[in-house]
This record gives C-alpha cells, structure tokens and sequence, in this order.
C-alpha cells in the first residue's frame, strides 16, 4: 500500500479501493476496507444573511452526511468576503481547531492566497464519517451585512466494509474532533 498523508497538499482520496482504514470515531474505532471511491465536485451551502459583526445559529450540516458504511474526505472553502468559519464541531459538544487557550477560524477565501497551506483549502480538510452529527457556525467579521453567506465543500464518498480487527497496512482517519475520543486510540 502506497504512503497515504490526511491533509496531503495534494488533494487526492485518501486511500484508494481495497486499501485498509481505521477509522476513528466517537463510537470507537472502526477497521474496514474501502470497495467504492466516489468524488463529490461541490456542495454549496448558503447559511443566509449574516448582519454586521454578527454570527449565525448553530447550522446541522446534514448535506454533508453520508450512508451507512460510508465515510467521506472533504475539503471546504468560504465564498463569501469577510465571512469566516467561526466554529466547527463533531459531534456537537466538541468543537474542531481548539488550542488550550483559544478557538481559532477558517478566514474568508479573499485571505487564502496569504498562506500557501490554505491555497489548496488543506488546512479545512475533515472527515465525515456515515451521519455523525456535525455543526458549523458562521460570522460576519465585516462592517455591512452580507445578503449571503455561501460555503462551498468538495471531496471525496468511500465506501467500506467493516473487518473483525485492523490489519496492516491500514490508513489512520479521524472522523470527529481530537477532543470527542476521550482519550488515546486503542
């Protein structure tokens, strides 16, 4: 099996049909083996207007929910100028991108072009495991109301199916937010 990199610079699935994962879920760890790849070209979701220095409801992104025995590879890119991805978290109660001290922010895409790790959007890369609850919030980080507030998402749908216990070779994906294992991978 090839080396596969999550948050590669180049974006390409993961893994490819008939390699191994391990899936990290908050139900535990999964080991399967992927039968069907499947690319997503784009999903566009618009949260609505945001006013000034205001910021959305709690949004469910059930358009990015996939089948059982499914889990998908996705990246993302905010479309819309001085809107910034003020919270993601997966499962609910457990936000990504989270230091000790702080909750960083995807910034909007007129910013991309100043870090070349967001050029290719590979800093938003997640994982979507079958319907496992995830939520994003939007902000309006601007000084007018946007009458918008579109996020674009593309990647990749894996189907899988499940193996009585991970053998290597297998690829390592997290498909939740660090905080919502509790702990180490056993």
């Amino acid at each position: 099996m090839p080396d596969r990199i999550i948050h590669s610079w180049h974006f390409t699935p993961v893994v490819q049909i008939g390699e191994r994962v391990l899936l990290l879920t908050n139900e535990g760890d999964i080991p399967a083996r992927v039968t069907w790849i499947e690319p997503i070209p784009w999903i566009e979701v618009d949260f609505g207007p945001i006013e000034a220095g205001k910021t959305t409801d709690e949004r469910e992104m059930v358009e990015l929910y996939v089948e059982d025995n499914e889990f998908a590879q996705y990246r993302m890119r905010i479309l819309t100028n001085n809107v910034v991805l003020w919270r993601h978290a997966c499962p609910k109660a457990v936000v990504y991108y989270a230091t000790k001290e702080t909750y960083p922010y995807v910034p909007p895409a007129s910013t991309y072009d100043a870090i070349d790790a967001l050029k290719r959007d590979q800093l938003t890369e997640f994982f979507q495991y079958e319907d496992t609850k995830r939520f994003m919030q939007l902000r309006n980080i601007g000084t007018t109301d946007v009458s918008e507030a579109k996020v674009a998402f593309y990647g990749y749908i894996f189907k899988f199916e499940k193996l009585p216990r991970a053998e290597k070779p297998y690829t390592v994906i997290p498909c939740v937010a660090r905080k919502a294992r509790g702990g180490e991978r056993t």
